[in-house]
């Protein structure tokens, strides 16, 4: 009933969902389609736990599914608020009705086992640009801090002035675009499923989660100190070449090993408590 249910919904918001999918593809929010299998596969790694003990909700899971699929009529007769809150808006009434849909077949039970794993899906849709915008200005300028204090360690002479640093031969700026806006979210979901899958404490949980912040700032700081460095003492093609416009994902994996110790750590605590 729940897989029959959610391809209904999914033609149903058919054309909604398309333009999620092109926003996406345009905007930093381009790990939307991946939402969904990952929410997929954490609910398959533990259905046998989920599931073992699963009532239907009708009334809840009514209420919500009819919530979601009223929210895009709701879009329609405010076009003040679409060209903000229009991919949002539609964004959230999809996940809303699938989170009615889910209550309706599996119920509350299943849903607290599964918290997680469905709340995941809330990162379909995209915050309000207001908001993007704040977040991507803190990442900014906490990445061009820690960038100049990692010169300064290694011995680089370097100037900052706000988001300018000034270096040997070289000045370079901490754009928006070097805030890592998308790779930090990517790296605040990964946490996400890794807690739910190798932690079992919610201080642990909470705890792994609460550092993907400053370790998004240090990913970005490296990034910035390697390429400059490079830039300078080895080619000023860096600044310019592959590893800047392509290297993302060799830092994010360098994010990720920071994190593996951790993990590691936490699972031992748990193991002796």
């Amino acid at each position: 009933m729940f897989v029959v249910s959610v391809v209904l919904c999914l033609a149903l918001f058919w054309a909604p969902l398309r333009e999620i999918l092109a926003f996406a593809g345009k905007s930093e929010f381009s790990y939307i389609p991946l939402i969904p299998v990952i929410t997929a596969f954490l609910l398959a790694v533990r259905w046998r736990d989920i599931f073992a003990d699963s009532r239907p909700s009708p009334v809840l899971g009514g209420l919500l599914a009819i919530t979601g699929m009223l929210l895009p009529r709701v879009a329609r007769m405010t076009p003040v608020l679409a060209p903000a809150y229009g991919p949002s808006l539609l964004a959230l009434a999809l996940v809303t009705t699938c989170w009615g849909l889910f209550f309706l077949a599996y119920g509350t039970k299943a849903a607290r086992k599964a918290l997680l794993p469905i709340c995941l899906l809330i990162f379909m849709v995209p915050p309000p640009q207001v908001a993007t915008d704040q977040v991507i200005a803190w990442l900014q300028h906490g990445s061009a801090a820690l960038a100049y204090s990692l010169f300064r360690i290694i011995g680089v002479p370097a100037i900052r002035d706000g988001m300018t640093i000034s270096l040997p031969s070289l000045n370079i700026e901490v754009a928006p675009e070097c805030s890592g806006i998308r790779s930090s979210v990517s790296l605040l979901i990964l946490c996400l499923a890794i807690a739910n899958l190798y932690l079992r404490s919610a201080h642990n949980k909470a705890l792994l989660v609460s550092l993907v912040i400053p370790l998004s700032i240090l990913k970005n700081a490296i990034r910035i100190v390697t390429l400059s460095t490079l830039a300078i003492y080895v080619d000023p093609v860096f600044i310019y070449g592959p590893l800047h416009h392509r290297g993302g994902i060799l830092f994010f994996l360098i994010a990720f090993a920071m994190l593996a110790p951790v993990v590691i750590l936490m699972q031992h605590f748990e193991r002796k408590s």
